[in-house]
């Protein structure tokens, strides 16, 4: 061959440098080798156990010229040196432009995660992994994501990934195109994120929207947590968003899905309805009407004849029970309900069962200081006033409750529904019975009842006593229960009044 030929046929083949990223054809299979056509004088060998997958005759792969050939005269390449400085081009391109790139979680290191990129490796702090962190790390080995870039350093090849960051930002824009897609009046589905005691919060995938303890429902609540439970799906519809703190806040209502049943309500004053007991309060009992209507027995209409502590006792919440209107307002959403209405005031017949005289038979209810109250008939009281007991202090009776007695009806006051009972007045008054017996000059015995710093009592007959002022004492001293005479000085018996000086 000429010199010519020579220099033409030299021609027809690529001259390459060492490091260059170039493309062949695998031509052979052999052994350790994988044998790929480059275009050159000689052809290229590749360990085969630089192939990450089964590689085959005719297939294209990129390859890094190594500038040495073996001892056989193939030109040396490396596939994994190629990939590395690919998937490294690639990290740092994708960095420039704030693209995210894909990449195989291959690794969990001390502090994080080594990641496979197009064959470059690179590192992924575990703190940047997710979300929230999970403790288990080899959940994520094997796994293909999608990373942010956050730092490159060219001389050093290395670079740092993020996947919490990325996910970030794609919630971010997530929520700023759900939050801009979102309006008043919408119907939005999404599920319990959190439960509070004034609330519950909604996931609406990617943006949070806030059910207040009010707007779960058209009936009372009293804990959000007797109604929904985390994780529960929820439909609800949107009422206001607000701007705060440069935060849209959305606000949700449940209840407003449905009519609200107070605009229907066909109940009215005077009617007798039924309910079931919702909720038992110290001032009284809500009465659940229908779904999202409640009434309320206010303690002053629960019964004519029980206390409202005692009468509550017989009453249980999910009990059914009647009871009458008296009032309806549909604007404050109150209705006002009873149970004693459903019954005649027990004093309204009272002037036809019991008159100022009468001599009746009661049942002692209560023992105070100044007076027993005594039950006359359902849901009427008297009370007979401590003076009322005897005609003498020292002779008045020990009652006791459940005790039956008579007593003398001596008063009745309608308007204040009060009636006043006596015991003594069952008997004589013992002053009456003494006129034209006694009379002044008289001396007569006695006991002493009372010692007292202005005089002295002594008791003459059952019922009457005279008192025997400190000056007429004429300095004796005397002891009470001690038989004593006495001289009448003055005798006024229509005022139960005897004036003595002791003998």
């Amino acid at each position: 061959m000429d010199k010519e030929y020579m220099l033409n046929y030299e021609n027809t083949f690529k001259d390459f440098k060492e490091g260059e990223i170039i493309e062949g054809i695998i031509i052979n299979i052999k052994d350790d080798y994988v044998f790929v056509d480059i275009g050159y004088k000689s052809e290229g060998i590749v360990p085969l156990n630089e192939f990450k997958s089964p590689c085959n005759i005719g297939d294209k792969i990129k390859v890094m010229f190594l500038g040495r050939q073996d001892a056989n005269g193939f030109q040396m390449l490396s596939k994994l040196k190629a990939d590395r400085l690919i998937g490294f081009n690639t990290i740092t391109q994708a960095f420039k432009e704030e693209k995210a790139v894909k990449g195989t979680i291959k690794a969990s290191i001390k502090g994080g995660f080594l990641v496979d990129v197009d064959g470059f490796v690179a590192f992924l702090p575990g703190s940047l992994v997710d979300l929230s962190k999970r403790r288990n790390f080899d959940y994520y080995i094997g796994k293909e994501y999608e990373f942010k870039v956050i730092s490159v350093d060219e001389q050093k090849k290395n670079a740092i990934l993020s996947r919490k960051q990325l996910l970030e930002e794609i919630a971010n824009k997530q929520r700023t195109d759900l939050i801009d897609k979102i309006k008043v009046g919408d119907i939005v589905e999404g599920k319990v994120k959190n439960i509070v005691d004034y609330g519950v919060f909604v996931d609406l995938g990617g943006i949070d929207g806030f059910v207040h303890i009010t707007d779960i429902s058209w009936k009372k609540i009293l804990k959000p947590q007797d109604v929904l439970k985390p994780q529960d799906e929820i439909k609800a519809k949107v009422m206001r968003i607000e701007d705060k703190d440069d935060k849209k806040r959305v606000f949700l209502s449940i209840k407003h899905l449905s009519a609200d049943p107070w605009e229907e309500i066909k109940i009215k004053e005077g009617d007798v309805v039924e309910g079931k007991i919702s909720n038992i309060v110290d001032y009284g009992i809500f009465i659940e009407l229908s779904d999202g209507v409640e009434g309320l027995i206010h303690n002053s209409e629960i019964s004519w004849i029980k206390f409202p502590k005692e009468a509550k006792e017989e009453l249980s919440v999910g009990q059914s029970i009647r009871s009458k209107v008296l009032m309806v307002d549909t604007l404050k959403k109150k209705i006002a309900l009873s149970i004693k209405r459903l019954d005649a005031e027990p004093w309204s017949s009272v002037e036809e069962k019991f008159r100022v005289g009468d001599i009746v038979e009661g049942v002692v209810t209560g023992i105070k200081d100044f007076g027993v109250f005594v039950k006359l008939d359902e849901g009427i009281e008297g009370l007979i006033h401590t003076n009322e007991l005897s005609w003498s202090p020292e002779e008045r009776p020990t009652l006791s409750i459940n005790e039956k007695i008579e007593v003398k009806i001596i008063d009745i006051n309608l308007d204040k529904k009060k009636i006043a009972l006596s015991l003594r007045q069952l008997e004589p008054d013992p002053w009456s019975l003494i006129e034209g017996k006694y009379k002044a000059g008289d001396i007569v015995e006695g006991v002493v009842t009372g010692i007292k710093d202005f005089g002295v009592f002594v008791k003459i007959e059952k019922g009457v006593e005279s008192l025997v002022p400190r000056s007429e004492l004429n300095n004796i001293s005397v002891n009470k229960d001690e038989k004593v005479k006495i001289k009448i000085i003055r005798l006024e018996i229509q005022k139960r009044k005897m004036i003595s000086r002791l003998m």
